[in-house]
């Protein structure tokens, strides 16, 4: 389009000068209007090829700033598909996370119906259970409710508390455990034994002379260690082949089941 215009224009000036150059012929111009007739005709080359230069500049700044412009428009469209991208993807999680919530209240509402049942019925079998096993979920009864319908613990915090009794409960069942105790026997006549607990269904017991000896078996008031006589020597057995000091062989020892 310029050069259309840059030759129509050229056009238009040769006929005007040509125009003159006749006109100051027929009147017979001096060589003084010749010469300026001349200039004139240069300055208006030198004014034509400066504006089709500074047009050639103007429009590559500004094909350079399309340039820039479109690839400014391809990072906003790109960025704003990923903002719809994440907030699709956001409001998937919130949904999914929603859904999850509901699930844990409707199962903590089944846990809180329960655990207070669980919290008692612990706290009856307490008695059963061996001293050592005892002594070493001590923290965790103690932090059993007394009221069940009226504590100040989470219901995380009492299911957690459960957990750990029974795991710990269950632990001390599966194994033969040794516990060096003082046992009274006579009113004022108190023993060091030895006392091997066979899970949390009964024990044997018996002192280093062999003379003291028996077994133990849980009840409602707590654990009962009848003596009975004639059975050191078998029982004193059973304590060596425990800690390896024993030879491996089969002892005939009494026994006996409590049921709950």
């Amino acid at each position: 389009m310029l050069k259309i215009m840059n030759t129509s224009f050229n056009k238009i000036i040769s006929l005007i000068l040509v125009f003159q150059f006749f006109s100051f012929a027929n009147a017979d111009t001096k060589v003084e209007n010749t010469r300026k007739f001349l200039e004139q005709w240069v300055e208006t080359k030198q004014l034509i090829s400066k504006e089709s230069s500074n047009w050639n500049i103007e429009k590559s700044l500004l094909f350079d700033t399309k340039e820039l412009l479109s690839e400014e428009l391809n990072r906003l469209n790109t960025e704003l598909a990923d903002l719809e991208a994440s907030s699709t993807a956001s409001d998937e999680e919130r949904s999914t996370l929603s859904l999850e919530k509901s699930k844990l209240k409707e199962a903590s509402a089944v846990v809180s119906s329960y655990v207070g049942n669980l919290e008692k019925k612990l706290k009856s079998i307490i008695p059963f259970l061996p001293e050592p096993l005892v002594q070493k979920i001590k923290p965790l009864i103690r932090r059993l409710p007394n009221d069940p319908d009226n504590t100040d613990l989470s219901l995380g915090q009492r299911v957690q508390n459960i957990v750990g009794i029974l795991s710990q409960t269950d632990k001390f069942n599966t194994t033969i455990t040794s516990s060096s105790e003082a046992r009274e026997f006579e009113e004022g006549k108190v023993i060091q034994v030895t006392t091997l607990y066979w899970g949390l269904a009964m024990a044997y017991y018996v002192d280093d002379s062999g003379e003291y000896a028996g077994i133990g078996i849980p009840t409602k008031e707590g654990w009962e260690w009848p003596l009975i006589d004639g059975i050191g020597s078998e029982i004193k057995s059973l304590v060596d082949i425990y800690e390896g000091t024993g030879e491996i062989r089969f002892v005939n020892a009494p026994a006996k089941i409590q049921t709950l």
